[in-house]
């Protein structure tokens, strides 16, 4: 959590945003620059990787930032080995959740060495593989391995998979999911497994999560309506959702359509900011006068400072709204609100931990303010890959940039769409060797 003070329920606490770990607990690209300049203080990496620091593990996006981290700094992968088999089953969803459970320490660690593999790192492959055959989490690590190796290299591991499939809950298993969908037909324990699971949670037969990005809008929605989807379901099709750049009004709505939700997660938010905000009022926006638009959605984010007790959520929602209104609005008009949303802007890069908004805040600050690419270089190593392919396409052209963009593009563990803009980019440099950061703004 992240309070003004330490007067709170709250047993732990970020670091300050400015700290080398605070920012490192945030996902951001300077504390990736400063472990580089002092590999001294590279423990801290084991620090976050020890307590998932991300504000929300299903939308939130640490892998590769971890990853790199890990290879660049040369760290001992032993700790990372020793967390994984650590981990013991998964407790059942009416548990109440339980951050230093050991059981909720594997993502990171299976994530991470799933991502180094892909880099080459022979350990990191060989400790996931024969973790299928003897760990606790195995069906999650397999589900891990298909969501970043090629076929290939875990193709084989269904007969592992096959002979453990009595260990575990049927509600493990996601039919419409690699490998589970590639496996269907090659073993009669395994499809009684998945045509159980099936029948206990009916959204596993369509709703294949690593891949939501697919999904239609209409089918996200439905997705998020349906009875059967669970819950981390739920909050993956929500941050594709938002990722898509769904409207603020169509996202009330649909958070009232669901009813009152639990005192936590998105949708509980939502319904707050509903609340807070009421969807009648919002239903004007396309309509009102241009002041009103301003002054309405100004008020929802002082009400959102108010009220929302250090929680960081719905900020993005709010801001990329009135970042577009004011952008339409003439250079000399609402100069107080534009300064006003621009400090703001900045404050929730910087200290938000919730990652996976970041990029909504650089594009609406890429909207309101020249000045924007040139704060850019350092986000090419942030956490989630929205915010670098955002760095990669707008950056000024400083000797940093320039530097990790060839990084970027020749970086095994870096997603192949990033490596591609990074390869575009440098190449219209080759053919523009007079730019310079000048020249971008």
């Amino acid at each position: 959590m992240d309070c003004a003070d330490g007067d709170c329920e709250h047993d732990w606490h970020y670091a300050p945003a400015r700290s080398v770990l605070g920012a490192l607990e945030r996902g951001r690209g300077i504390a990736v620059a400063r472990l580089r300049a002092r590999p001294e203080d590279a423990r801290l990496v084991y620090e976050c990787i020890g307590r998932d620091t991300r504000w929300n593990h299903y939308v939130d996006s640490r892998e590769v930032y971890l990853a790199r981290l890990v290879r660049d700094l040369d760290l001992d992968l032993a700790p990372l080995v020793a967390q994984l088999h650590a981990c013991g089953p998964l407790p059942p969803p009416s548990e109440p959740y339980d951050p230093d459970s050991d059981a909720d320490m594997f993502d990171l660690p299976a994530g991470i060495l799933a991502v180094l593999a892909v880099g080459g790192d022979e350990q990191a492959l060989e400790t996931l593989r024969d973790y299928v055959s003897n760990g606790a989490r195995w069906t999650d690590a397999l589900t891990m391995i298909a969501r970043w190796w090629p076929v290939e290299w875990w193709d084989d591991l269904w007969l592992q998979a096959a002979v453990r499939v009595d260990t575990v809950e049927a509600t493990e298993f996601w039919p419409a999911e690699q490998p589970w969908r590639r496996w269907r037909g090659r073993d009669g324990g395994l499809d009684a497994a998945f045509d159980a699971a099936i029948r206990e949670r009916p959204i596993a037969a369509v709703a294949p999560r690593a891949n939501l990005a697919a999904f239609s809008a209409a089918q996200l929605l439905d997705l998020m309506q349906a009875v059967g989807t669970d819950s981390g379901t739920l909050n993956l099709t929500f941050g594709t959702a938002r990722h898509q750049g769904r409207e603020l009004l169509e996202l009330l709505n649909l958070a009232e359509r669901l009813g009152p939700p639990g005192p936590t997660g998105v949708f509980g938010i939502l319904l707050e900011l509903g609340q807070q905000v009421s969807a009648s009022s919002l239903r004007t926006f396309p309509n009102a006068p241009m002041d009103l638009n301003v002054a309405m959605l100004s008020d929802a984010l002082d009400r959102l400072d108010r009220d929302n007790d250090g929680e960081w959520c719905g900020y993005d929602l709010l801001t990329e709204k009135l970042a577009r209104v004011l952008a339409g609005t003439p250079p000399a008009a609402h100069l107080d609100a534009k300064d006003r949303l621009v400090r703001r802007l900045i404050h929730l890069t910087t200290g938000s931990p919730h990652t996976y908004e970041r990029a909504s805040y650089l594009r609406s600050l890429l909207l309101l303010d020249h000045q924007a690419p040139e704060h850019l270089p350092i986000y090419l190593l942030d956490c989630e890959a929205d915010v670098r392919l955002l760095a990669v396409r707008h950056t000024a052209l400083t000797d940093d940039a320039r530097r990790w963009l060839v990084e970027l593009r020749d970086d095994p563990i870096e997603h192949a769409h990033i490596r591609a803009a990074a390869t575009e980019r440098l190449h219209t440099l080759d053919h523009r060797p007079e730019e310079t950061a000048e020249d971008t703004r």
